[in-house]
């Protein structure tokens, strides 16, 4: 049986390998097997596809990995804009920057919201209101472009 590329290139990739699977030992065996019996070669070709299929699906696990990988890098950046918009609502609002004082005040403020329904209402409608009056005072101080004419 004459040996293809893919053949060649995995027999120097199981060569390689610290720990070989019993398969790709198998695999191994057989191909270096000068003249093999009918049965040396179906029992090759047979190991031949198994490698395939393994070396897909390892392709498919790291490709799997890849992707879990992103996702957890996407949810860690949202996560992180998530707390730096938080803290810059702080620093807007001029609060004391002590992490005892705003834990108090928040656990105070859930307390509030146990106990009269509308308050979270009210405090979205003031927390709204001032973050879009602080957003018009910013746009109105901002320069206007400067544009080049000729």
């Amino acid at each position: 049986m004459e040996k293809n590329d893919w053949l060649d290139s995995r027999i120097q990739f199981i060569k390689a390998l610290k720990a070989p699977t019993e398969s790709q030992k198998m695999l191994l065996e057989l191909a270096l097997i000068e003249s093999p019996t009918k049965q040396e070669l179906r029992q090759l070709d047979a190991m031949v596809r198994l490698e395939k299929i393994n070396q897909k699906a390892d392709e498919a696990r790291v490709a799997a990995q890849k992707v879990m990988a992103e996702r957890r890098d996407e949810q860690r950046k949202a996560r992180t804009r998530e707390l730096i918009e938080l803290g810059g609502i702080v620093s807007m609002v001029d609060f004391p920057v002590d992490r005892g004082t705003l834990t108090g005040a928040l656990l105070w403020a859930l307390d509030q919201m146990k106990t009269d329904s509308d308050l979270a209402v009210t405090l979205k409608k003031r927390g709204d209101a001032f973050i879009s009056k602080r957003e018009k005072e910013r746009k109105e101080e901002a320069p206007e472009p400067v544009t080049a004419e000729g």
